[in-house]
Formats: C-alpha cells, structure tokens, sequence
C-alpha cells in the first residue's frame, strides 16, 4: 500500500467476500516511498466504509526488515534468499493467535521478490491449516495491471490525473491534502 491504490481495495473486497473477519496488516517497516504513518492511514480512509475490515500496523514479524530484510532492498537483490523465517512465524504465532484460516494475496508478475515471497507462503502456510488465497490483480485497462509503482513514477512526474486513474478517492485526498500541507 505505498500508497493505497484501487488494485489494493479491490484485493481487500474479494476477500472480505470469503470471510466474516478480515485483518489488514499494513507493513510497518519505514522502508518505503510513503512512511508508514502515511500507508496506514490511507488504508485505513480506504476501507472505512467496510464493516468487519480492521487495519493494523504489522508489527515486528511480518514482512519486517528483521524477519525478511531483503523485502525493503528490492532493486538491489541478485539472490533471493530464505524466507521461510518470516512466514513460519506468521503461521506460528500471529495467525495461531488471531485465528487465522486464510491469507490472501494479489498475484504479482512484475516484482521477482514479492513473487518468490507469494510462492513460499503458497508453499508453506496450509502446513499451519491456512489457505493461501492468490487474487489476480485488478486492471484499469483490459491490459494494464494496477500497481502502486505506476502510481510512484505519476507522482514523481507531477502527472496526478494519471496517478488519479490508479487511486480510490480517499487516497488521492490525502496525497493532496499531504502535498499541500508540505507547501
């Protein structure tokens, strides 16, 4: 959710669709394009509107650069290495604790380690009774995926109605009401 696109609303409604619970666990790692303070609160505006939806920050062991460091150095990876670390505890601790069944994820064509990090929850999840969910990602074209990378390189540029295309109203507010506090 760097930052929260429409591809990110829709992944979180197919899957409140299957479950009467749905936890939304924002990564909490300030490693990334928008702090973390920003992320969640535009997940967070995102999803007001859906009932049985909670949105929490995701702690130290999930996705963090002490459980799986190369998440946050993505550009600069040659070889992946093992996550299995991350997700055991996941599946150890925080799903065992929340009563977890599900996780669902958007799929990913583009980034090689989110993808490899998919295939292993993929892999080693149902060994914790949890259903690994994969959602094809939600396209604003008949062709063109919606990515928050997209919406990156929009906003770099300046070229905010092209950003708009990939963002629910919500998110593109609070980048502007963001960009113009920072004036």
């Amino acid at each position: 959710c760097n930052p929260f696109t429409k591809g990110h609303r829709y992944l979180i409604e197919q899957a409140l669709r299957r479950v009467d619970k749905l936890y939304v666990f924002v990564v909490e790692e300030d490693k990334s394009y928008f702090a973390f303070q920003d992320r969640i609160r535009m997940v967070q505006q995102g999803v007001e509107d859906l009932a049985d939806v909670r949105v929490i920050p995701s702690g130290k062991y999930i996705l963090s650069k002490d459980t799986f460091a190369q998440y946050f150095e993505k550009e600069n990876v040659h070889v992946i290495e093992n996550m299995d670390y991350d997700i055991r505890i996941f599946g150890e601790v925080v799903a065992k604790d929340l009563g977890i069944q599900y996780s669902f994820v958007g799929e990913e064509p583009f980034d090689r380690v989110t993808k490899a990090y998919n295939e292993t929850m993929k892999r080693i999840l149902p060994q914790y009774g949890i259903a690994f969910i994969e959602i094809p990602r939600l396209k604003i074209k008949e062709a063109e995926d919606i990515s928050a990378s997209s919406v990156r390189r929009c906003l770099k540029q300046g070229d905010w109605e092209a950003a708009a295309a990939y963002l629910p109203e919500t998110t593109v507010e609070y980048l502007k009401n963001a960009a113009n506090a920072g004036k």
